[in-house]
Parts: C-alpha cells; sequence; structure tokens
C-alpha cells in the first residue's frame, strides 16, 4: 500500500470559524473547505471561477504533501507544550441512497479536545463518531455509534467486589472525611467540554434545523397522532414543542427563514446542551423538564418532536408507501416530507451520541420509535428493523433500565415510572417482534427485575408531588386504579404480563433442551386464563365494543389488541401440547378466534381508524398463522360432527367464509407495502387450499397452471399424509402447520 498524503491545512478567519472559498463566500453558501477544490465548486463547472481561499485580501498559499509531511514531522518531533486534539473519526455510511443528491450529508464526525488537567471528579471525553443517513431522502437508516461512558454495572462485573470494599472503607474513614466515590460515577461534563462541530456535523445540525416546521404546523402534527403506549411523553412532547416556538421565535416564527450563519449559532448551543448530562433521577417533573426545554433544548428534544411529526405527517399524507420498492421514482411533496422527518429523526439520535452525555430517557425514547418508524418503513421482518432493535436493546441495558427493582416502601417519582414504562414499553416489542419473525427475543424476563409501572395517568406524574401520592394512595393492592379508567400505564401492564408468560413460552418452542412436559404446558395455560380473567373490566374485549358508538375508538383499539395478545399466547401453548399429543380441540378454536377478532379491523375499518397503519402487521401477526391451522383443518378435517365441541360458531361453512374474508384482507394490503410480499404470498397459499378445498383436485391443478402462485407451490405435492417436512413457509413461523409426528418422536 501506498503513503497515505496529509490533506492541506484547513485555513481559519480571525474569529475562529473556517474560511470558505471566494465563489461560496460571494454566493453565502456552505462551503465543505474540501481542498485543493470544494466539492461544490467541483460540481456547479461554473465558467470563469476559480475556487481559492483567500485571507486578509491575498489567496492562500497552498501546501505541497512533501511540505505538509515535513510540517507533521517536526511537529511530531518537539515535546508538545498544549494538549493535542483528539483525532476525528471518520466512519463509513452503511445506509444506501434511495436517490444521491449533490447536498447530501454524508456522515457525522466529532472531535473532542483532551483536557490537560484530570480532576477526580470528572474525566476527558473521548471524540465520537456518528454515522448518519445520508440525506433527508435516503432510504435506509445509518448504523449507529456507541454512547460515551460505563453505564450500568451489574453484579458479575469487577466493580461488584470493589463497591464492597468501598463500602467498609467509607464506615471505618473518620467523620467529616470526603466518601469515596462509586465506581464508574463520572460528573457531568459542561458545554466547556463539549466536542467541536466538524463540518459534516455541523451541516447535518443546519439540515436539521431547516426542517423545522412552523408553529401552526408542528402543533398541529403532534395533536394529530395518538398512540395508547407513549401517552406519558406525549403532555412533555407538547411541553418541548411550546417551549422551541417561544423560546427561539426568531428562528422557526419569523416570516423569513435565517440564513445559515444565524442557524449555526443555534445549533452550537444546542451542540453544548446535549454534551451536558441530563439526571433521570429528579422527583420534580418542573425540574426534570427544564433540563430539555426552553434555553436547553437538546437534539434529544428535538428527536423527539420529528418523531411525532413524521408519525402524523406519514398517516395524514399523501405519502408513497412504495417508496422503498421504486426508489428511482421522483418524490410527491407529502413523501418528501416524510422522508425529511424520518431522516432528522435518526440525525438527532446521532448527535445526542456523538455529543457523549452517556444517554438518558429522551434517548431511549427516541431509539424505539426509531425501530418502528423503520418498521413502517421497511417491514417488520427487515434487518434494518431487527437491527435497530438490538441497538435499542443495548441502550437499555447499558442504562440499566431492566434492573429497577422497587425499593420497599417504593415512593414513585415521574422519573422511576417512566423507566419503567419505558423498559415495559420495550420489553413487550421485543415480544411482539419474536413473535412475528420467529427470531429468538433480545431480553429475557430471567434477566429483568423492572416491575410493571403504576395503572397512574400522566397528568398524575406531572402533578405534585402532594396530588402524586394521593393518586398513588387510591391503587389497590396489584398496582391497577380504582376509579375504572384507561391510561397508557394501563395499556403496558396488560401488555408486559401478557409478554412474561409468552417469554416462558418461547424458551420452550424456541429453545433447546429437555423435551417440556405436558404439566408444564397446562401449568402456563393456567396461569394465562388467570391472570386474563384479573384483568380490569376497562381491558376486556366484547363483540358489542365494535359497533358501540359511546366507547372511544382508542379503547376498543386496546381491548381487541390485548384481546389478540391473549389469543396469540393460547395458540402458542395448545399448539405446543398439541406437538406433544395433547390435542382436545382448542387449537382449531383459538385459531379461529384469533382470525375472527382480527378480520374486525378490516371489517370495521371506518370505526378502527387508529389501527388503521398498523394492518399490515396486525393481518400477518394475528391472522396468518391462525389462518394456517383453519387450511389445514379444511384439507385434513377434524370436525366430523358438523359443530366444534368448544365453539358453536366453528363449522367448516364458517372456516371457509372467514378464509375467504382473510383473502380479502391479504388482497387489500398493496404488493409494495412494507410487508406486502409476506401478505401477497400467504394470500395465494389461502386461495390454493380454498380451491383444493372447494374445487377438488383437478380445479387446483387448473389454477396452478395459470401461474398465479409461487413456483414452490406450484410443484407441490399436495398429499399433506405423506409430507413430514411440508411448510407453509410465511405462515409457518415456529413450524406450526407441520403434520404431528407421535409423541415419541418428539423426544
Amino acid at each position: 500500500m501506498g503513503s497515505t498524503q496529509t490533506p492541506p491545512r484547513l485555513l481559519f478567519r480571525k474569529n475562529g470559524r473556517p474560511q470558505a472559498c471566494e465563489p461560496c463566500r460571494r454566493r453565502k453558501v456552505a462551503c465543505d473547505h474540501a481542498q485543493p477544490v470544494c466539492n461544490r465548486c467541483r460540481k456547479s463547472k461554473r465558467p470563469g471561477e476559480v475556487c481559492e481561499y483567500i485571507l486578509d485580501g491575498s489567496p492562500a498559499p497552498r501546501e505541497t504533501p512533501r511540505q505538509a509531511r515535513a510540517r507533521e514531522s517536526r511537529r511530531g518531533s518537539r515535546t508538545p507544550s498544549a494538549p493535542q486534539a483528539a483525532p476525528t473519526f471518520q466512519p463509513a455510511v452503511t445506509a444506501p441512497q434511495l436517490a444521491p443528491r449533490p447536498e447530501a450529508v454524508s456522515q457525522t464526525a466529532s472531535t473532542a479536545t483532551a483536557s490537560p488537567v484530570i480532576s477526580a471528579t470528572s474525566r476527558s471525553r473521548a471524540s465520537v463518531p456518528a454515522s448518519l443517513p445520508t440525506s433527508p431522502e435516503s432510504v435506509g437508516t445509518g448504523a449507529t455509534p456507541a454512547v460515551v461512558g460505563i453505564g450500568y454495572l451489574g453484579f458479575t462485573s469487577f466493580c461488584g467486589i470493589y463497591e464492597e470494599t468501598r463500602s467498609s472503607l467509607n464506615r471505618l474513614q473518620p467523620s467529616g472525611a470526603t466518601p469515596i466515590g462509586e465506581i464508574g460515577a463520572t460528573a457531568s461534563c459542561g458545554p466547556e467540554s463539549s466536542p467541536p462541530l466538524t463540518n459534516q456535523a455541523l451541516e447535518t445540525c443546519l439540515t436539521i434545523l431547516r426542517h423545522v416546521p412552523d408553529r401552526e404546523k408542528g402543533l398541529k402534527l403532534l395533536d394529530s397522532n395518538k398512540n395508547p403506549s407513549d401517552g406519558w411523553i406525549r403532555p412533555v412532547a407538547k411541553r418541548m414543542m411550546a417551549s422551541l416556538y417561544e423560546t427561539f421565535p426568531q428562528y422557526f416564527c419569523a416570516p423569513e427563514r435565517p440564513d445559515d450563519a444565524q442557524l449555526a449559532v443555534l445549533a452550537r448551543t444546542i451542540c453544548s446542551n446535549t454534551a451536558k448530562g441530563v439526571s433521570d433521577e429528579e422527583s420534580d417533573p418542573e425540574t426534570w423538564i427544564a433540563q430539555f426545554t426552553g434555553t436547553n433544548l437538546r437534539w434529544e428534544s428535538l428527536g423527539i418532536m420529528f418523531v411525532y411529526w413524521e408519525l402524523s405527517a406519514r398517516a395524514l399524507g399523501p405519502y408513497r408507501r412504495d417508496v422503498r420498492s421504486y426508489p428511482q421514482q421522483p418524490l410527491d411533496e407529502g413523501t418528501r416530507v416524510v422522508m425529511q422527518y424520518r431522516y432528522c429523526v435518526g440525525a438527532c439520535i446521532e448527535l445526542s451520541k456523538a455529543a457523549g452525555s452517556g444517554g438518558n430517557t429522551l434517548l431511549l425514547f427516541m431509539s424505539v420509535k426509531r425501530t418502528i418508524i423503520e418498521s413502517v418503513f421497511s417491514g417488520d421482518a427487515s434487518f434494518a428493523s431487527w437491527q435497530l432493535h438490538a441497538e435499542t436493546v443495548a441502550l437499555t441495558t447499558f442504562l440499566g433500565f431492566h434492573d429497577e427493582g422497587a425499593a420497599d416502601p417504593y415512593k414513585p417519582t415521574i422519573c422511576s415510572e417512566i423507566k419503567r414504562k419505558l423498559f415495559c414499553y420495550i420489553f413487550y416489542l421485543d415480544k411482539v417482534l419474536a413473535s412475528f419473525t420467529g427470531r429468538p427475543p433480545l431480553i429475557s424476563r430471567r434477566y429483568a427485575r423492572t416491575p410493571p409501572p403504576l395503572d397512574l395517568k400522566d397528568e398524575y406524574l406531572l402533578a405534585d408531588e402532594a396530588t402524586l401520592a394521593r393518586h398513588v394512595a387510591d391503587l389497590d393492592e396489584n398496582g391497577w386504579n380504582a376509579e375504572g379508567s384507561l391510561c397508557s400505564a394501563t395499556f403496558v401492564r396488560a401488555r408486559v404480563m401478557l409478554a412474561h408468560i409468552r417469554d416462558e413460552i418461547f424458551e420452550i418452542a424456541l429453545g433447546h433442551g429437555p423435551v417440556t412436559p405436558v404439566e408444564t404446558l397446562l401449568e402456563i395455560k393456567e396461569r394465562q386464563l388467570r391472570m386474563v380473567a384479573n384483568l380490569p373490566r376497562i381491558l376486556v374485549f366484547q363483540e358489542e365494543d365494535v359497533q358501540n358508538g359511546k366507547l372511544e375508538m382508542t379503547v376498543v383499539c386496546v381491548r381487541l389488541i390485548v384481546h389478540l395478545e391473549h389469543l396469540q399466547n393460547m395458540f402458542f401453548i395448545e399448539r405446543l401440547l398439541a406437538k406433544r399429543g395433547h390435542d382436545d380441540g382448542a387449537l382449531l378454536s383459538v385459531s379461529f378466534e384469533m382470525v375472527s377478532k382480527t378480520l374486525m379491523f378490516w371489517t370495521n375499518m371506518d370505526r378502527l381508524l387508529c389501527a388503521h397503519s398498523d394492518f399490515e402487521w396486525l393481518v400477518m401477526a394475528y391472522a396468518a398463522p391462525g389462518g394456517g391451522i383453519l387450511c389445514l383443518e379444511l384439507l385434513k378435517p377434524t370436525l366430523h360432527g358438523g359443530n366444534h365441541p368448544q365453539n358453536p360458531k366453528l363449522t367448516r361453512s364458517s372456516i371457509i367464509q372467514k378464509l375467504s374474508l382473510l383473502v380479502g384482507f391479504l388482497d387489500w394490503v398493496s404488493p409494495t407495502a412494507p410487508n406486502g410480499d409476506l401478505c401477497a404470498d400467504c394470500k395465494c397459499i389461502i386461495q390454493r387450499v380454498l380451491d383444493q378445498a372447494l374445487n377438488g383436485p383437478a380445479a387446483s391443478a387448473s389454477s396452478a397452471v395459470d401461474g398465479g402462485f409461487p413456483a414452490a407451490l406450484d410443484a407441490m405435492d399436495w398429499d399433506f399424509y405423506t409430507q413430514p417436512d411440508f411448510n407453509f413457509d410465511l405462515l409457518d413461523t415456529y413450524d406450526w402447520l407441520r403434520p404431528e409426528f407421535p409423541s415419541s418422536q418428539q423426544s
């Protein structure tokens, strides 16, 4: 390999800012300061214009590579009288581009100047690379680097024994002596220690600030997005947004948008704020919120706003859902805005990590929402979604939110309850993704001590200490509210309880080891039924709820999703029991219920609009596995007496009707939607089964000639009795649809 040339020196003005080339300076546009010719001048190709850098009225001399190497050699031979700047890392961007733009931001890097003296209470901050999405119209999501800091250290870490020693030393020290600090504890660094911005990082900051909508549009977008899981952050996000427009009206409320120089001042202020640590141990809500609002605006604050703006803009439309399938087609304005907001979410996360403040609840919330945004964009089974989910789990355990054990007596605060809500939200999302993909979950209940959040309304958490204590006293012995109301904590509590049982099921279904006896599965089933029976009435779903106009749409959606989560647990349990020869017909009944309840979202679309954006996920997560069992029932009937003994509505005719509706639901999903290819494959399989059941082998053979089915299905022998390895592929996430072997073979 040849020797690496040292790049020319970066020229600076008297005020310390990099010198722009003359063409960029005259046109008052951003210059990337590349030498010998900046990228903007290289691409503009204006005749007669020379890209040159002029300082004090005369062109700056350019160094040859030999001169630069000699200068660096002389510098290295001297004893440094001042600390050297830490090297700037330039990580490669792994995300593909939709349509590369000349002004695309390639990557972000940050540098940090090492402090000449390291005190006992603070440590020098190393430079942290930040890899970003490549442009506001970029399809991919940039990789995420590490967050600065040691993070959570558990029982098996090196500090466990030393913590005992530290405690003993503190007890032996005389009174009045300064106690020894906790191992790994670092003081938050002030703005003076924030890493300086590189040109790429500054351009990323400016891109984010340029895409902040005006006050009217921003508040409207926030109000149009509702999610029952993240209610705690909504009032906080509204405070953030109002504070943004009130504190910085000259940037976001003025008739004319500010120029880049003005935005750069704000960007540096936000970077300095983000370099400070956020205390997630505050008990006073106002003190906690003040850390990231007003003049303390952080990139985490803007990132949360962009999360809501992206989700709302996507839902309100117009938005091209096939943008990932056809990246070269021109983008309409609505789709472009969504892509810009999506870029800003990722960029805010990377800038927050690069600042090195160590992570906080705001960054974790952005991370989990980024996973959801990516799943809506690229599909729930995509690598990008799984990768971002893994990063979210990594940040969760890094912050120690999995080990928030309750003290006795427990005194809830806004921060302690938010930690519980966030962890439980991520825990059950992990089980949802594992159910959808059949991959092992990334968080196990065996390593989680964090209990569910208390069933408190969000406004109670944001109230004063006396108000919060009064409502905590009104909870029952299990932590549920006695008012019979539904809030975000109610939904999160129910789903994380279901997720804990599902985690047990996954250990059996996906793990390897001794065969789990039937008695263990029956005990899990009993606990599942008992847990659901003890849920508050506000969460209990009834058939007539969908047509009850007095019920809020959100309440109906929450009840239906909780009921489907329960049915899915029962589906997994019954399938495992059936594989062990304990099949009393409950598997078919549960499958029929899962399909029937999922179809309610489609047949009552006007009533259940709150779940409209999740239809592709709902049909694949709940209806598709149950539909596979119904398909097997048509091909290998077990209902010899006409009706099912456990469900009178379950007949061969009703199965055909439900599967026909399911085909319509799957057909409604566009093939270019994120999960559209999965839905299309399942639709083909179910159609083939219906043809086989209704028209006989001749009709099925004629259908195969039409070429409407996957090649693997066309060549498939439909004699299930002689196909031990038959697999419905995407319908068969856990091999649920294979014909059963005798129990002796299972062991």
